[in-house]
């Protein structure tokens, strides 16, 4: 059975936002199996702290994930050399310290800077290009310590709003397979293939026969928590689309609901989309998105 999870990101915004720990026992406290943790938040962790939250999250039986890239000036695809630089600096850092916490499995825009967009005065697909080449070769020097840690680097397809690279599975699947390396992975999101793709249910089957789908995330459409009301995703037919593509990684739930966050503005949550929940409320949305997600899953 797939291992159900959340992206610490739900509890931005709330009065539990700012404490990691904290963070990791409501995720507990919900009956979840996954904790996903941003690595930039991992980073400014001392080895102690570190040892302190591995520890904390094997009592409570949690898997620790890391999800989230670089920005602009850390973006390893970027024209400066001094940015990519910066960029593949900070992808080694995360790598060598990713066993401290366990973790196995990195996913996010970690192939070119979230938001990025071509320059108004570019061509498009020059510039696409360009940047294309430069993500391949600082991945040149950055997945081999990915294949020494024993971490999969999962390239997140996002929409269009978020990034030019690429924006469905098949094209994901084409840039792992040109990177080349085992570790290269495909990272897919119900939130983003609601928007990219014809068919989102052939983009996993798509992904899932290519060997490279090892992460998957998951939200209604306006990213509010699954299961919890109307819906225009087709949840049971998405459970037996990763049953069928041999899917066994995490279903990581990723809603992002409050306005106060620290990535409100750029994941465009202008409104409070949890109904005015408070934490015990936040709580047990995300433990009944879970148990939603296990009977989908089971289901299939």
């Amino acid at each position: 059975m797939n291992k159900i999870g959340l992206h610490m990101g739900y509890w931005w915004g709330s009065e539990a936002g700012q404490d990691v720990f904290r963070m990791l026992d409501l995720t507990s406290r919900a009956g979840l199996e996954v904790f996903e943790i941003n690595p930039a938040w991992f980073l400014r962790m001392t080895g102690a702290e570190c040892r302190d939250f591995r520890r904390r999250a094997e009592d409570y039986g949690l898997t620790v994930t890391l999800n989230g890239g670089f920005k602009l000036e850390g973006d390893i695809s970027a024209d400066s050399e001094a940015t990519r630089r910066a960029g593949i600096e900070f992808c080694v850092d995360v790598l060598n310290r990713a066993p401290e916490l366990g973790a196995a499995t990195w996913s996010g825009l970690i192939y070119s800077a979230w938001t990025r967009m071509p320059r108004p005065e570019s061509v498009v697909e020059e510039e696409k290009a360009r940047a294309r080449e430069f993500s391949k070769q600082s991945l040149g020097e950055i997945l081999p310590v990915a294949e020494r840690a024993g971490v999969d680097y999962c390239f997140e397809v996002v929409n269009r709003y978020e990034q030019f690279l690429f924006n469905t599975a098949a094209e994901a699947v084409a840039f792992a397979e040109e990177v080349g390396s085992p570790r290269a992975k495909v990272h897919l999101d119900s939130f983003h293939m609601n928007i990219e793709e014809d068919d989102m249910f052939d983009a996993v089957a798509l992904a899932g026969r290519s060997g490279r789908l090892a992460h998957f995330h998951v939200s209604e459409s306006n990213r509010r928590v699954p299961g919890l009301g109307p819906t225009n995703i087709n949840w049971p037919k998405l459970g037996k689309a990763l049953r069928s593509a041999g899917y066994r990684g995490a279903v990581v739930m990723e809603p992002f609901v409050n306005p106060g966050a620290v990535n409100a503005k750029g994941t465009r949550t202008w409104r409070d989309l949890s109904g005015g929940a408070d934490l015990d409320r936040l709580v047990d949305d995300v433990r009944r998105g879970g148990e939603f997600l296990r009977g989908i899953m089971a289901a299939a």
